[in-house]
């Protein structure tokens, strides 16, 4: 089992999962996520236990991360990215450090969520000139990726997961 964490800009730890090795290569990291497992929200003081299957990708030069969820008929109609500083891998941890503006597909749209925490949050945690610019090219580029069904977006949208995860 790997452990996926998630930080805000300051170092805080904003949440965390155990998810399972899919694949690790010198691009990304591929986890699977099995229903029952628990998200410790430290942000919201809350534990969410997920109900759903997913296959998430960690970019270690890319500013996002990319959640596959697989409704009850194995088929992902919904993705969850964060935007965030691109991921690291030390031992058996993988980690990020989330910068708001998250880009959702759910059943063939793709909208973009959290502007206002990412407005709010680049005033308190001064995000740089350059990361702010970087973000908002982020946003556009992944959305793009999403509707073109670029990598990874062309394995799984909108079809039925196999037994091969990749």
């Amino acid at each position: 089992m790997y452990t996926m964490k998630a930080y805000k800009y300051d170092g805080a730890l904003h949440y965390e999962q155990p998810l399972e090795l899919v694949e690790v290569n010198e691009k990304y990291i591929a986890l699977e996520g099995h229903i029952g497992r628990e998200l410790t929200h430290y942000t919201r003081d809350t534990v969410i236990i997920f109900d759903k299957e997913t296959i998430e990708y960690f970019f270690f030069e890319k500013w996002y991360t990319a959640a596959f969820v697989f409704n009850d008929e194995s088929i992902c109609d919904y993705v969850y990215c964060n935007i965030c500083l691109p991921s690291t891998l030390n031992d058996q941890v993988v980690s990020f450090i989330d910068l708001d503006i998250d880009v959702i597909y759910d059943k063939g749209e793709v909208k973009v969520v959290d502007i206002d925490e990412f407005e709010e949050h680049l005033i308190f945690y001064k995000y740089p000139k350059k990361t702010i610019a970087k973000v908002k090219e982020v946003t556009e580029e992944l959305i793009l990726a999403i509707k073109s069904k670029k990598f990874p977006f062309n394995l799984y949208l909108e079809k039925k997961r196999g037994k091969s995860l990749t």
